[in-house]
């Protein structure tokens, strides 16, 4: 998420990217329950609030749940609400069959030692930035397109987080930017799809990125992200009169 952060700080926005004990990235830390993760978000939320009249989330693929769960739990508080490449299903042309046998290591001792070797294309469309992440991968274990391995704990509590999320749409009526890749990996378009069905807001939009693939922050319509990202926040920085506020279409593609 830097580039995002980067750029909107360059707007003028102040970005907070906390590190979350047990959900961050970091060697030897010790996976933690997805009830852990919301608790840190939401300190770091209530602090931003604490200062700030308007305070926006957001985040990409699991962190995108995360930021939901946020405006689950504070209703009423959040500006806006942006969700990058959200997998409410696992259903992408990348996935090793392996993945399909998950829930089975869910419900096992070998969920605490199943880890789930990341490769190829590690969600980039762009074959340099592509090269770039798998060398990082290969030398430090983790680059900026997230870690070498996954644990199985965290798929496990990463869906535990979901089924939180998906219960709480409905009551989530904030104004929300979908971006999500036609080539994602890891979810077909039936993700996003599945929240603006079920979101409790009246003005959700979803930009249809053609050319990316999941990691969309980092790939060739990175640019794209970071501009519908800015306009979206400002624009619901400073709302809309009551009378002439309506939804946005659907679907839209960034050009």
């Amino acid at each position: 998420m830097l580039p995002v952060a980067n750029a909107l700080r360059r707007a003028g926005y102040r970005v907070e990217t906390p590190e979350i004990p047990g959900y961050t990235y970091a060697i030897g830390t010790k996976m933690r329950s997805w009830r852990d993760w919301l608790q840190a978000a939401l300190a770091t939320f209530d602090a931003l609030a604490a200062e700030h009249d308007s305070v926006s989330v957001g985040g990409l693929c699991v962190g995108g749940m995360l930021a939901l769960a946020v405006a689950a739990q504070r209703p009423g508080k959040v500006q806006a609400l942006t969700v990058l490449s959200p997998s409410v299903f696992f259903d992408g042309w990348g996935l090793p069959w392996l993945t399909r046998l998950r829930h089975i290591g869910y419900y096992s001792p070998f969920r605490y030692f199943w880890k789930v070797r990341e490769k190829e294309p590690f969600g980039v469309k762009n074959p340099l930035i592509r090269r770039w992440i798998a060398r990082e991968m290969e030398q430090r274990k983790i680059s900026a397109a997230g870690a070498a391995y996954l644990p199985l704990t965290g798929l496990y509590e990463s869906e535990r987080l979901l089924a939180f999320v998906k219960h709480s749409l409905a009551d989530i009526s904030v104004p929300t930017l979908i971006i999500h890749a036609r080539e994602d990996e890891i979810s077909t378009l039936r993700s996003p799809h599945y929240l603006l069905e079920r979101l409790g807001s009246r003005i959700k939009h979803l930009h249809v990125l053609e050319n990316s693939y999941h990691m969309v922050t980092l790939d060739n319509e990175r640019q794209q992200v970071i501009a519908a990202i800015g306009a979206f926040f400002h624009e619901q920085a400073q709302p809309l009169p009551r009378a002439t506020v309506q939804p946005f279409p659907p679907q839209a593609r960034v050009a």
